[in-house]
């Protein structure tokens, strides 16, 4: 096979290979949180939807449902704003929404990039969402943009631009006349970038899914027209070079800085349409991303442009040309590798992101192959140049090389465009951290009412906020000091223990705790001294624990089941009978994985009726892993826990909320 068809199937391959990089690619608007967050669970009804993206959103071209299992949109003529004061969140206002599973369905467009991205995540009211892997799907987003036509485009557009910045760049060190085939290399550049460009705004348009006068009045209407005005302006340029040529005038140096000129500024406009522009420290990136284009421009462009200028017979002349364009790609070389080091460190975030992520692999596959570019480069500054008045042929072999190495470089830079940066990437929407556990009660006289916050309310280290307000008034009480004494009620052999708030301002008291140091159910009784004496408040508190699947079965005449997923496959299914307001038998049985009751031998359960205070319950055991316990509900939610000492230890314990009917 000749040496040019096997450099043609070397950069064919090289170019399908590179195509099939990564295997999933992210535009740059994505989900870095949102409240409710991903696999959460209320206890009642949002007023909305809050998402925060890692990119702007346009609310114009961007869009949030919020579907119930049944698929009816719950945001129907809802409008979406972007959030005062953050332009990187949205909100959507919502109705009250009865108890289940909702899928939030989200899609943007980034006024950055132009890219457009979609994703969706789960959440429950009154029970908790099914986890990744069950009925409802995880956290996921993608991008439709991030394609092989939209790297294809974006590599046609690199190419055009760097062909006419470089051609222009050795046009101005021909100091003895132009040759004119640079030319016409001009106009196939700005062709090139012509049709780049078309591919990426209509990629883009198609992406939306809206209107023409949708798109027009967005922001990727104005991306639009900043990247179609460079092209005019270069396009003036390469008419003239046109209408040059058609005379058969001399080419004039001029106009070849006008066509690097206008190249620079198509380049400009990529680049603040890209992930420069949406990083930290926007203009030291913007600038740094130029100028590492178009010191690619001058290092690959300037190379091809002056291996057509040099064809022919070598001579003292070419060796000159040959000298300076070596000098100055040195030079480019080092800009390349500056700027490019300052693109990474914003880009990647981390280390670990360089190998364990989509953008920094390509990243790595980008500077092998300039690394091969410095090593041929240095082959002919120290071996083809000096020797360049002489014999020109080594120079044209390792430059033709270089030249088909840099255009698969090219198309790496296409699909890293298109690929979002580990450092603004985000990932699927993470669970938020719960709220604090938060209980109110009162002293037996009714004389105060007391509310206590544990933050985060999990076994373990607890910030605690007391509040103390007159029963009648709410106004704050005129305590001077609290003291908490716990006991652990689910598990027995535990001591109790003592703490003492410190306050903080009128009626408030904190303190930092370690009191509830074993998950389970617990009594406390805060000790309150005041001018008049002291008065007691006790309270019954559950620690909280991760959000649980709740699977809810209602059939006409029975029961409603609630079976609530443990760890290892076990579950406890829960019911109330009658299930109505008035007196009801709380049940709790326990099960293993294959489906056969579990021996727990003792349960605690407590439980918040709407309306009633707080309580712990000491069912009787039925049999080995079933209990029962009497008690009175109103109408409305009731929040439930059970703890059982596990067959193999540790605890079993289980959260859920459940309803009874009037």
């Amino acid at each position: 096979m000749s040496r040019p068809g096997a450099r043609i199937l070397l950069a064919a391959a090289a170019l399908a290979g590179a195509l099939a990089l990564p295997a999933s690619v992210c535009a740059h608007a994505l989900l870095q949180s949102s409240d409710p967050a991903a696999g959460s669970s209320l206890a009642s009804s949002p007023s909305s939807i809050t998402l925060t993206f890692g990119e702007q959103p346009d609310p114009r071209l961007s869009s949030v449902n919020v579907l119930a299992s049944d698929g009816k949109d719950e945001t129907a003529g809802g409008g979406l704003q972007a959030v005062a004061g953050h332009p990187n969140s949205l909100r959507v206002a919502l109705p009250s929404l009865p108890d289940g599973v909702y899928t939030v369905s989200w899609r943007t467009l980034s006024t950055v990039d132009g890219h457009v991205a979609a994703g969706s995540f789960a959440f429950g009211v009154g029970v908790a969402p099914p986890s990744p892997g069950e009925s409802s799907p995880a956290a996921t987003q993608q991008s439709p943009s991030a394609s092989p036509g939209a790297a294809l485009a974006r590599w046609l557009l690199y190419v055009g631009l760097v062909l006419m910045f470089g051609f222009g760049f050795v046009g101005r060190i021909t100091d003895a006349g132009v040759p004119r085939r640079l030319l016409g290399m001009v106009v196939f550049g700005w062709l090139l970038s012509a049709i780049g460009t078309a591919g990426v705004l209509g990629i883009q348009w198609s992406d939306t899914g809206a209107d023409v006068r949708s798109v027009l009045g967005s922001s990727l209407g104005l991306a639009t027209a900043e990247r179609l005005g460079s092209l005019v302006l270069t396009g003036l340029v390469t008419a003239a070079v046109i209408g040059v040529v058609a005379r058969g005038a001399p080419v004039g140096r001029r106009l070849l800085a006008l066509a690097a000129a206008g190249a620079a500024i198509g380049m400009l406009a990529d680049v603040l349409t890209g992930h420069a522009a949406a990083g930290t420290l926007i203009p030291l990136q913007v600038v740094a991303q130029w100028l590492h284009v178009m010191a690619v421009g001058v290092w690959i462009g300037g190379l091809l442009g002056l291996l057509l200028a040099v064809r022919g017979q070598p001579d003292e002349l070419k060796a000159r040309w040959v000298r300076r364009f070596s000098t100055w790609a040195g030079i480019s070389l080092g800009v390349v590798v500056v700027t490019g080091v300052i693109r990474a460190v914003d880009e990647l975030g981390s280390i670990d992101a360089l190998f364990s992520t989509d953008f920094g692999r390509l990243l790595i596959a980008k500077s092998g192959l300039l690394l091969v570019l410095a090593l041929l480069g240095a082959v002919n500054r120290f071996i083809n140049v000096p020797r360049a008045d002489r014999v020109l042929a080594g120079l044209r072999r390792v430059g033709t090389t270089e030249v088909t190495v840099a255009t698969i470089v090219l198309l790496l830079t296409g699909i890293l465009v298109n690929v979002a940066p580990p450092a603004s990437a985000g990932g699927p929407a993470t669970p938020a951290p719960p709220p604090p556990l938060t209980v109110t009660s009162s002293d037996f006289g009714t004389s105060v009412r007391m509310r206590l916050s544990f933050s985060p309310g999990a076994a373990g280290s607890n910030q605690v906020t007391a509040v103390v307000t007159d029963y009648d008034t709410g106004a704050p009480a005129q305590a001077t000091g609290v003291a908490l004494r716990f006991s652990l009620a689910s598990k027995s052999g535990v001591g109790s223990s003592t703490l003492q708030l410190q306050p903080s301002g009128p009626g408030t008291f904190n303190g930092t705790s370690t009191n509830l140091s074993i998950d389970g159910i617990w009594q406390a009784v805060a000790q309150i001294s005041g001018p008049s004496g002291a008065v007691e408040v006790p309270f019954v508190l559950a620690t909280q624990i991760p959000a649980q699947v709740v699977d809810i079965s209602q059939a006409a005449g029975v029961p409603t089941i609630y079976t609530v997923h443990l760890a290892a496959g076990q579950t406890v299914q829960l019911y109330l009978d009658p299930g109505r307001a008035g007196p009801n038998d709380l049940h709790a049985t326990y099960f293993d994985a294959a489906g056969t009751e579990l021996p727990v031998q003792s349960a605690t359960m407590a439980v918040a009726p709407s309306g009633l205070s707080s309580a712990v319950l000491n069912p009787r055991k039925l049999e080995a892993g079933h209990f029962v316990a009497n008690t009175t509900f109103n109408a409305g939610p009731v929040s439930v826990d059970v703890v059982g000492p596990g067959p193999a230890g540790g605890q079993l314990h289980a959260h859920l909320e459940m309803k009874l009917e009037p």
